[in-house]
């Protein structure tokens, strides 16, 4: 299962799409920390093709660092 982390400059949106084009069937696991969470969550909450598996929040083992979640999403399968 790939895991991307998600960083400021949305490179991993480029990321993501490339995982899900190969593989459409494979679990994708987006790591955030910090502003980025509601970036990340903002961008799959637009995309219709996504489906939300799994999200887990934590708080890093530093608390200084804050909470930071993991996303695992798959892309929705089109019946025909």
């Amino acid at each position: 299962m790939p895991t991307i982390l998600c960083r400021k400059d949305g490179s991993w949106k480029k990321k993501l799409e490339e995982y899900l084009e190969k593989n459409p069937k494979e679990h994708v696991t987006l790591l955030a920390i910090g502003e980025v969470k509601t970036d990340v969550l903002q961008y799959l909450n637009r995309r219709n093709d996504l489906h939300i598996i799994k999200l887990e929040t934590r708080y890093m083992k530093q608390r200084r660092k804050g909470l930071g979640f993991k996303v695992q999403v798959i892309k929705k399968q089109q019946i025909s």
